[in-house]
């Protein structure tokens, strides 16, 4: 089938996973329109900002005083980025951002009331709006709602039955609408393998470059990919749960693993510096972290949590020559990638074939208010991902190896949204013609 070229576009977002998560459901949109994926025409960014690794804040509603200041500071950013476009774009993406707690469903919501007021002002024609990975809610200016199914409760379910009109807007995905391929991840491999050589060259970086030879040339290994805490008391990611894994990280060591652990803008950072210090002292355990590091006193403020500030500052300023190693570490064979179960992380390595495992014991997560946690948990293992450790178990006692899991592929939902979106765009320009 012949697509015609529709453009889409986002606001970016300081925060990384949701901002993955958008540029999934852009790129997808763009490869089914025949498109060459631009980040510059794709997103609205504050004025300032060449890219969301820029922006500091986010831009929601809920921290406004009302809809009109809202609007009137996204109108500001329409202005000026329909000025380096050629075309109005037809459809937008926003992601339902977790950290905004009570406030996420209804962000999104006026976000995309905003859009569609100005495009109607403006006389744009008519505009898709979509919400990708959220949960259920009665949006009144979405147009298409994506709802992965472990966000569903039978509260919500429910609900569904009841409201037809809502109903016709949800599109259902097993997993989550991510940016991570196979392709990228070897490449990204490619590249990190290259540039050893660079690196080893570097006396600041020996202890990293050794490490991560054993790690390369090792029979099996796995990968430790952290989440971290919340805005919240929901999430409780501590030193005790970091020492726990740890431990287990060791058992694996003592029978035969290598082991990479890599840390993410929650990872609390008595976590990361507690889990580099104890990776000092042995050979075959690497910690990297891939935080922002701090650079003034501002940005040590407790506020800034997503921030490391700590006692490796200058150790990890050293090693930040080295960049981001997640996901190029996923690129050897025979490679057990670990989520802990507070991230969705684990749908994007399940969905690319990667043996992925699932860690949540000694994790506080409370079922009541991250139920979605629990939910992808029971959804991802143990047919997409294994618990880690019954792995660990196994893997110790009976020298199970990642290679031998035989673990099935999530389904891929990028296609599916994207064709979604198309239909459901063509709905809106055949309503607007009867009108």
């Amino acid at each position: 089938m012949n697509y015609p070229q529709i453009r889409a576009f986002a606001l970016a977002t300081p925060r990384t996973g949701y901002q993955n998560q958008i540029t999934g459901a852009l790129r997808s949109l763009a490869d089914l329109f025949g498109l060459e994926y631009d980040e510059n025409a794709s997103f609205l960014l504050p004025e300032g900002c060449l890219t969301a690794a820029d922006m500091e804040e986010t831009i929601a509603y809920g921290k406004f005083a009302d809809y009109e200041s809202f609007k009137a500071y996204l109108y500001k950013l329409l202005d000026a980025y329909l000025k380096k476009v050629i075309f109005p774009p037809k459809i937008f993406v926003t992601a339902y951002d977790m950290t905004e707690s009570s406030l996420a469903a209804l962000n999104a919501d006026m976000l995309c009331r905003a859009v569609k007021d100005y495009y109607q002002e403006k006389n744009l024609g008519p505009v898709l709006t979509s919400v990708i990975n959220g949960r259920l809610y009665g949006y009144k200016y979405v147009d298409l709602i994506n709802v992965p199914k472990h966000l569903m409760t039978l509260r919500s379910r429910i609900k569904l039955l009841q409201d037809k009109k809502l109903r016709k807007k949800i599109l259902f995905t097993l997993g989550t609408i991510n940016n991570f391929n196979r392709r990228a991840m070897v490449e990204k491999n490619q590249e990190l393998v290259k540039k050893l050589p660079q690196f080893s060259e570097d006396e600041s970086l020996r202890s990293f470059t050794e490490k991560f030879k054993t790690f390369q040339a090792a029979e099996k290994r796995m990968v430790f990919c952290l989440g971290g805490r919340v805005e919240g008391t929901e999430i409780i990611f501590d030193v005790a749960y970091a020492r726990y894994l740890y431990e287990q990280a060791e058992r694996l060591v003592k029978n035969g693993f290598n082991v990479v652990f890599v840390n993410g803008p929650r990872t609390p950072n008595d976590v990361t510096d507690f889990l580099y210090e104890k990776s000092l002292n042995n050979p075959r355990i690497l910690f990297h972290n891939c935080k922002q590091i701090a650079q003034n006193d501002d940005d040590r403020q407790p506020q800034k949590w997503r921030i490391y500030s700590g006692k490796f500052e200058k150790e990890f300023s050293v090693l930040a020559k080295i960049g981001n190693i997640y996901p190029a570490v996923l690129g050897f064979g025979n490679t057990l990638v670990v989520h802990t179960m507070d991230s969705y992380s684990g749908c994007e390595t399940a969905g690319a074939a990667i043996p992925t495992a699932i860690s949540g014991k000694g994790l506080y997560v409370d079922p009541k208010i991250r139920y979605d946690c629990h939910n992808l948990y029971k959804i991802l293992c143990p047919k997409y991902a294994v618990d880690f450790d019954e792995f660990v178990d196994l893997a110790c006692n009976l020298k199970l190896m990642p290679d031998d899991l035989r673990l099935s592929v999530l389904p891929n939902p990028l296609r599916v949204f994207a064709e979604t979106a198309f239909n459901a765009y063509n709905r809106l320009v055949s309503a607007a013609k009867k009108r």
